[in-house]
């Protein structure tokens, strides 16, 4: 995890190496991210693409990347709103270049 402080990574939960700045609160939001990604994962698994879409949205907001862009471009594809899926590609294809 990059430091918001002094931008350095780190990959110990506790604080930054660089400038000791308290990142607990940032590692405790990227594992609910990460949880929150595989539950989406597992609704779409079992066919519940509405209860993926939510959790997609939810862990973009709580941090957007790729992966998550993706999977909420095949949530919505899946779900059949193929205006969504497009447009969630299309925004994953203008931020990933």
């Amino acid at each position: 995890m990059r430091c918001p402080v002094c931008k350095a990574d780190n990959v110990q939960p506790t604080q930054c190496r660089r400038c000791k700045a308290d990142l607990s609160l940032l590692f405790i939001l990227e594992e609910q991210r990460r949880q929150t990604l595989a539950e989406a994962r597992r609704y779409l698994r079992r066919g519940e693409f509405g209860e993926a879409i939510e959790h997609v949205e939810t862990a973009e907001w709580l941090r957007d990347d790729e992966e998550s862009r993706r999977l909420a471009a095949l949530a919505h594809l899946l779900e059949r709103d193929f205006a969504r899926a497009w447009e969630c590609y299309r925004n994953e294809r203008a931020v990933g270049r």
